[in-house]
């Protein structure tokens, strides 16, 4: 993808601090994109939050993970008060191949082996193995006129299961557009919004925002920044 195509559009209605929670949808190795993003957000003091599936499709996974890493490890130094990285089912993919499982499935998939080089080289493969698999916020956040407890799976999430109970596989794999409760906006990436734009559902089980907008072929990341009420 031509570097120039690449866009990180933060969707906001605030000025950023400590008080704000950005989102950040699938990056697919799209390096330029991630740091135009970064550009609207370090050093404001926000809290970050990565949705997972850093790597594969896109031509420099190795940037994204050497930069989401270091953010994740050191948060004061970028500006930010707290960042968290969740795994996506791209990094499960990764990790099975590295263990043997499923080489020609992660290929298949977008793998790429400059990425796989990356990691074995930086012995990056722990850091990847440890990432969580869900973040629940501390404290609410606004949500158009509610106010509401933000809740992030890379894929999906069963409704009413407690969070240390859920299926891995729902919470990294599943599309099916569920949210957590009528309490939570729970928000994934995973599934692609084709026209670039996030998208947001009133699902029986509660409001679903959906933030992966195809960076590997759109050339746009997309985060969105939440207000935290309380």
């Amino acid at each position: 993808m031509d570097k120039l195509q690449q866009q990180g559009v933060l969707l906001t209605d605030h000025d950023l601090d400590e008080k704000s929670v950005v989102v950040v949808g699938d990056i697919h190795g799209c390096a330029w994109g991630l740091r135009k993003l970064l550009t609207e957000v370090i050093h404001t003091g926000c809290q970050i939050v990565f949705v997972g599936d850093l790597i594969d499709r896109g031509e420099d996974g190795r940037s994204v993970i050497r930069i989401v890493r270091s953010i994740c490890e050191d948060p004061l130094s970028w500006g930010f008060t707290a960042a968290t990285c969740l795994m996506g089912n791209h990094e499960r993919m990764a990790l099975d191949a590295y263990m043997g499982v499923d080489f020609p499935l992660w290929m298949q998939n977008g793998g790429r082996l400059e990425d796989f080089t990356h990691l074995c080289d930086t012995k990056g493969w722990g850091w990847l193995n440890g990432l969580p698999l869900w973040y629940l916020h501390d404290k609410k956040v606004s949500w158009g006129d509610e106010e509401l407890k933000l809740l992030v799976t890379h894929g999906s999430v069963l409704p009413g299961v407690p969070l240390e109970d859920q299926d891995p596989n729902t919470l990294y794999w599943d599309r099916k557009i569920r949210g957590y409760s009528k309490e939570h906006l729970t928000v994934h990436g995973h599934t692609i919004c084709k026209e670039g734009l996030p998208l947001e559902y009133n699902s029986p089980t509660g409001r679903v925002l959906r933030l992966d907008t195809g960076s590997y072929f759109t050339g746009v990341i997309t985060a969105v920044a939440f207000r935290e009420v309380q």
